[in-house]
């Protein structure tokens, strides 16, 4: 990843973090469940019990101080808006991201739980993602390590 480009996952317990975080950085094998920080390069990924408690927000936001932009992930069969009012804010002049993850489960609706972050303020660019169609994944990664700047640039 090219230098400024750090990111960081953040998002409930089940939200799919972790698997997202793995196929953006490439790592092998099942994704388990995630007891501390994870660092690959210039990624991040959190556990979810971080954002979940309260308690654990300083962690959370002492980590995206380092970041450039920080990704809520958001399970499409999720139909709670998780995200704990100006935990985004606190660290002004991020970018701020929305991965839709798990599109590919029978029933899901991408729309209603985009719709959903929308209804609740957010307003950052938001993709839907699942990491058994690889299309997604890369769009995604394109945006997020800035490849599509450099294209139209």
């Amino acid at each position: 990843m090219e230098e400024g480009r750090r990111f960081v996952l953040l998002g409930a317990i089940e939200a799919g973090k972790t698997t997202l975080f793995n196929a953006l950085t490439g790592r092998q094998g099942l994704a388990l469940k995630t007891q501390a920080m994870e660092y690959e390069r210039d990624a991040v990924d959190t556990p979810g019990e971080f954002f979940s408690h309260p308690c654990m927000y300083r962690a959370l936001i002492n980590t995206a101080a380092d970041a450039d932009t920080l990704v809520y992930v958001h399970a499409c069969d999720d139909r709670e808006y998780r995200l704990p009012p100006g935990l985004l804010e606190v660290n002004a002049g991020k970018r701020v991201v929305g991965a839709i993850t798990k599109i590919d489960l029978p029933g899901a609706d991408a729309g209603a739980a985009e719709r959903l972050l929308r209804d609740n303020g957010f307003d950052g660019p938001v993709f839907h993602v699942s990491v058994h169609r690889p299309e997604t994944i890369a769009l995604f990664k394109a945006h997020l390590y800035g490849l599509e700047e450099r294209r139209t640039s």
